[in-house]
């Protein structure tokens, strides 16, 4: 007896025998992030939506990211329709992260990510990865609107949109054979820590994620961590839930202490970045915050973090650009320095910047009960008893495989 998803590959392929248009788009929604707004999108109740522009009528394909089955229904039309097409469009519509879970999603179903062309809308809270492509922090309205005119703006923006490379990161971290991840898993009333599991159910002892803005260990994580148990639907609300959680870890709790936590940061060759255990080359030890950055822009704030940071000495250092190959170390020492971030730009410190990869080495004598907060790309959780974190240029990001859409209207700003 063939089964649901064989009757709905072979509807896909019957429907793709006839003849369609040129130009078609998918666009996976997540509702689980910022204000839920993306559900105006799954509101419409149809897959499938004719939507006549300026360019000529196009197929707008929609699918419900936290849906299993509308997440593979849209997996499996990504991959017949680049039967029919040489490139495609697929618009992610959600926070920084739902990029990287959509790319996740058609990797797993063997889709060629290489020949799609990935748009990142801005419905999470931060939004930084869709505003330095040029797509706002908040989602233009209307969304849909009336005659579909907010959905026709967009589509229209979408196809004038300039595709360009963006580096991907791959992140890993090792715990001990006695250590566990955690994350915040939000309830209807309050919230339950939730152990991360693989496929099989097993406690996760290496997590691999994709990173596209920045990864960091510290204060900031902590405030994330903080933040997600008191998560709402709203995003303004949200916004000063974060502000609020900020102030009470920067100015009610002591502060994590990077170099107390972490032995050494290494790149390839051996080269120590710095080594808490031996010489010199230490971190100050009122760091707080690690922060290994991708992107012009770093948790909402402003842009050219890494431009403006500070650096002692006379050190030429390359201008930050989310698609050249290199990543950038940076630091935020004191519980105020991250904190005065949001107003006064420039009170981080630069540490390194190269291609890597790289290694994180964790002090074992200072991990044993404590949680070692971290976060990829706005994603909070906690590492008990880490061991080490390796980050390198992922392989889809050194054959230039990744293609992003920049809005038209500041591509003149776009390194």
């Amino acid at each position: 007896m063939p089964k649901d998803g064989d009757k709905l590959e072979d509807s896909i392929r019957d429907e793709l025998t006839q003849p369609c248009l040129e130009t078609s788009i998918v666009l996976f929604a997540n509702t689980s992030s910022g204000s839920t707004k993306a559900r105006e999108y799954i509101n419409l109740n149809s897959e499938l939506h004719s939507i006549a522009t300026k360019n000529g009528t196009v197929d707008l394909y929609i699918y419900h990211l936290n849906d299993e089955n509308s997440k593979r229904n849209g997996a499996l039309r990504c991959l017949f329709l680049l039967e029919k097409v040489e490139r495609l469009k697929v618009m992610a519509a959600g926070g920084d992260g739902t990029l990287i879970y959509v790319m996740e999603t058609l990797l797993s179903f063997n889709v060629n990510i290489s020949s799609i062309d990935f748009g990142i809308l801005p419905f999470g809270t931060g939004n930084d990865l869709a505003s330095m492509l040029g797509w706002g922090r908040d989602p233009k309205s209307p969304i849909v609107g009336k005659h579909f005119t907010g959905l026709k703006n967009s589509i229209e923006n979408w196809l004038d949109a300039v595709p360009m490379h963006l580096d991907m990161w791959n992140i890993e971290i090792d715990v001990q054979e006695d250590g566990y991840l955690e994350k915040i898993a939000k309830q209807p009333k309050g919230f339950t820590r939730e152990t991360m599991k693989n496929p099989q159910g097993e406690d996760i002892k290496c997590y691999k994620r994709l990173m596209t803005n920045y990864f960091s260990i510290g204060l900031d994580a902590r405030i994330g961590v903080g933040f997600d148990k008191k998560r709402t639907k709203n995003k303004h609300k949200n916004r000063m839930i974060y502000c609020w959680e900020g102030f009470k870890k920067i100015f009610c709790l002591p502060s994590p202490k990077v170099k107390k936590i972490t032995t050494s940061l290494i790149e390839e060759d051996s080269k120590h970045i710095f080594n808490n255990l031996d010489g010199p080359q230490n971190l100050p030890p009122d760091t707080t915050v690690l922060l290994a950055l991708n992107s012009r822009t770093y948790g909402g704030g402003d842009h050219f973090v890494w431009d403006k940071a500070k650096y002692k000495g006379n050190k030429l250092w390359n201008v930050q650009s989310p698609r050249d190959g290199l990543l950038e170390f940076m630091i935020y020492r004191g519980s105020l320095g991250l904190g005065l971030e949001q107003i006064f730009t420039g009170r981080a410190h630069k540490l390194h910047q190269s291609q890597g990869p790289f290694e994180i080495n964790f002090n074992d004598k200072n991990n044993e009960n404590n949680r070692i907060y971290m976060q990829i790309d706005g994603e909070y959780f906690y590492a008990i008893k880490p061991k080490q974190v390796r980050i390198s240029l992922s392989e889809i990001s050194v054959t230039r495989q990744i293609s992003v859409l920049v809005n038209s209207k500041i591509i003149k700003n776009v390194k």
